[in-house]
């Protein structure tokens, strides 16, 4: 028999704690009867002062109130979120950076997305953990893992989100997007929005979600597997680069927020 994830800790569910709470109970009520049963042989005259509808109605009353109550409180108890119990599961938020050490991504100039979206990444870091939330990221200070090990983060995190930049041959295309399946479409456009405000750019798509199955880029291992995409503006855009590199703090304050915001909800 296999038992469930964190099972030592099951004491603390509420489910469990109502159906002790319930089985203490039956053993309460099965004392009583028996102390009446007792006091019932052994002084008449207190057993029989007992009213007969009382004594024919009040076990079965009983054991069908308790009945009832227990499977309330059980329909409650399941529904109530206690995150407390999930140590080590969907605790803690992915962060990652686009492309690696040994892939640099969109390049303009001296500027390399890859460097880019790792301070971007930190700074978010930053933030989320001066929150108090747990935060795994895909290494740290200067530090980019490839793309395989960014995908196993997402593996028991609350979310997970990946920072890239786009580019286009045009240098006038500009604006922000995230990439996420549709099931994350609010948190996706929130994303964009929280970046553009801060960088005073523009929403792409749908109010700044794609959906992977309409983006040309194909399906994204990071998306697919349940992470989200920010795309931080337009390396290729002079204009939108110099943005990033003077407010990329503010919009990762911006962002961190966001995220937390979401976490709270979940709780």
């Amino acid at each position: 028999m296999k038992l469930i994830d964190n099972w030592k800790q099951a004491w603390r569910l509420k489910s469990v704690q109502v159906g002790a709470l319930s089985a203490f109970f039956y053993v309460l009520m099965y004392a009583a009867f028996e102390l009446l049963w007792l006091f019932g042989s052994n002084f008449p005259q207190f057993w029989a002062a007992v009213p007969q509808e009382l004594k024919e109605l009040l076990p079965h009353s009983w054991v069908l109130w308790l009945g009832f109550l227990n499977n309330v409180l059980g329909v409650f108890a399941r529904l109530k979120a206690q995150p407390e119990l999930h140590t080590g599961v969907n605790q803690f938020v992915a962060i990652t950076a686009g492309h690696s050490n040994t892939d640099p991504g969109a390049v303009n100039g001296n500027a390399k997305e890859a460097d880019l979206v790792v301070n971007f990444r930190n700074a978010v870091a930053f933030y989320l953990r001066e929150a108090g939330l747990q935060v795994k990221t895909d290494g740290t200070g200067t530090k980019n893992d490839p793309l395989s090990a960014a995908v196993k983060l997402i593996k028991g995190s609350s979310v997970a989100v990946e920072f890239h930049m786009n580019a286009a041959a045009s240098k006038q295309a500009n604006g922000i997007e995230t990439i996420a399946l549709p099931k994350d479409k609010e948190l996706a456009q929130d994303l964009s929005k929280a970046v553009a405000d801060a960088l005073g750019s523009r929403l792409r798509g749908g109010n700044g979600w794609i959906d992977q199955s309409q983006s040309a880029r194909g399906r994204l291992a990071f998306v697919s597997n349940g992470g989200l995409i920010v795309e931080l503006g337009f390396i290729s855009n002079p204009i939108e680069l110099k943005k990033f590199n003077d407010k990329y703090w503010i919009a990762a304050k911006a962002v961190a927020k966001v995220l937390i915001d979401y976490e709270k909800a979940l709780k």
